[in-house]
């Protein structure tokens, strides 16, 4: 994974975060990938990736209880999900219509404190690989960096 994050390193420092997460997301079969922080009980959206429609560069803000990064945040761990209308942990929850599954991993500060979410995720269903996981994990660092230098 060595090489992952070099050319992750190499494309952030050359085409700067939004270019470094559309290379990340080309890698994966997730049509979305983002960047969110933390903000009170506020999800922001830092940068999304839609590989569908690349004129997308960010999505509206909303509590984090509308989004499944609320299970990353609870547990400050990754989450998985690769299909919601089957998945009970996600019953009743208003993401569970719209988008089928998600793979998001916490993204900590230079102090350690939890400051957002990186993730895939997509209206269809779709298994979350060890090498999805592996990528996302080696360059959670590089990101956290890059999206919340303060």
């Amino acid at each position: 994974m060595t090489n992952v994050v070099e050319k992750f390193r190499a494309t952030l420092k050359s085409d700067g975060l939004r270019g470094a997460i559309r290379w990340l997301n080309e890698g994966v079969p997730y049509r979305f990938t983002a960047i969110f922080a933390f903000d009170g009980e506020v999800l922001r959206n830092v940068c999304l990736v839609d590989k569908e429609d690349p004129l997308v560069t960010t999505c509206a803000d909303l509590p984090i209880s509308e989004s499944y990064c609320i299970y990353v945040r609870q547990s400050m761990r990754p989450f998985s999900l690769e299909e919601a209308r089957k998945d009970s942990r996600v019953e009743g929850h208003p993401k569970r219509s719209s988008f089928q599954c998600y793979y998001g991993i916490p993204l900590f500060g230079r102090e350690g404190a939890l400051v957002g979410t990186v993730c895939h995720f997509d209206v269809e269903p779709i298994r979350v690989t060890d090498d999805i996981a592996v990528v996302l994990d080696d360059v959670a660092p590089l990101i956290a960096s890059a999206a919340f230098r303060s």
